[in-house]
C-alpha cells in the first residue's frame, strides 16, 4: 500500500544518474538509506533505517520495524518528462500496527458516542477527556508519519540542489 507519492523535477543540468550518485553518497542524520536497482527496469528500490534506537528506546517509534513507518520507497524515473516519482510504503507488519492504532482510536470514539447516547448527555470534562485520549492514541502514528514524509521530501528535493 502506497502512503506517500510525489513527483520531483530534476534540476537544470542534472541527470538522473547524478541524482542517484548524490543520493548514495548523501548524509542523512539519524538515518541510513540503502539503494538498489530493480532488475529489468529503470527503477530503484530505497530502504530507510533509523540509526539512533537508543534515543528512541522507550519511544513509540520502536513499535515499528527499524523505527521507521514508511521504510520502502520506489524511485521511478520518467525519462521523457525529466522528473521522477517517489513512492513510499510501510512494511506489512508496520501497516498492521498502524491499523491497530487507528482501530483503537475509532473504538474509543464509538464508545464515547455510545456513552453520550446512553446517559443522555455528558459533561464537558468527559468529552475533553475522550478527545485528549484519542489525540494521545493517534499522536505517535501521526508524528512518525510526518517525520518519514519530511525525510522523503528532503530526498526528492536533492534533485534540484545538486552542484
Amino acid at each position: 500500500m502506497i502512503l506517500y507519492k510525489k513527483a520531483f523535477p530534476l534540476g537544470k543540468d542534472i541527470s538522473f544518474f547524478h541524482f542517484m550518485t548524490a543520493l548514495r553518497k548523501g548524509y542523512f542524520p539519524n538515518f541510513v538509506l540503502t539503494i538498489d536497482k530493480i532488475s529489468a527496469t529503470e527503477n530503484y528500490q530505497a530502504q530507510l533505517f533509523f540509526t539512533t534506537p537508543s534515543f528512541w528506546r522507550w519511544g513509540f517509534a520502536n513499535a515499528f520495524l527499524d523505527g521507521v513507518f514508511l521504510n520502502k520507497c520506489t524511485i521511478q524515473y520518467l525519462e521523457d518528462e525529466e522528473y521522477f516519482i517517489l513512492q513510499a510504503s510501510p512494511k506489512r507488519t508496520n501497516l498492521y500496527l498502524a491499523s491497530l492504532y487507528a482501530i483503537f482510536a475509532i473504538l474509543f470514539f464509538v464508545s464515547a458516542i455510545f456513552m453520550i447516547a446512553i446517559n443522555g448527555g455528558v459533561s464537558l470534562n468527559t468529552i475533553f477527556g475522550f478527545a485528549i485520549s484519542i489525540i494521545i492514541i493517534l499522536a505517535p502514528l501521526t508524528l512518525i508519519y510526518l517525520r518519514d514524509k519530511k525525510f522523503w521530501d528532503k530526498v526528492g528535493s536533492l534533485a534540484t540542489g545538486i552542484n
